[in-house]
């Protein structure tokens, strides 16, 4: 993806692999991703999944924008947990893309994500 996105930075999300349809994404939760029952915020996890989703189908020269997503999430996690998210195209049309994203602590998938991209 072009540019700096500056809440991923914000969040402290890293890129760990990237590339078509594809993308891993880490982020150690700290205090100001937890809520007031010390449980990560489900927008911080949220945002993690979508970010990864983003940097999937926006690899290259690609251009797409969010017009679908839903979250379920399966586990709590807490301050000093490391989430990564990977995202993967499953569907590639001609002015959509399809893709899932699943968000796990170590080897416990603790969300998953499913979103559609339109390509710009």
């Amino acid at each position: 993806m072009k540019g700096t996105d500056h809440y991923a930075e914000l969040l402290g999300i890293k890129v760990l692999e990237i590339k078509d349809g594809y993308c891993k994404v880490q982020m150690k939760i700290e205090k100001q991703h937890t809520n007031a029952m010390g449980c990560t915020h489900g927008g911080a996890i949220f945002s993690l999944a979508d970010y990864a989703f983003a940097e999937a189908c926006n690899f290259g020269d690609n251009k797409a924008v969010g017009i679908q997503v839903d979250i379920k999430y399966l586990c709590p996690t807490t301050e000093g947990d490391i989430l990564t998210a990977e995202a993967n195209r499953i569907s590639d049309g001609k002015t959509t893309g399809v893709y899932h994203v699943s968000v796990y602590k170590e080897d416990k998938l603790t969300a998953i994500f499913s979103a559609i991209a339109f390509k710009k």
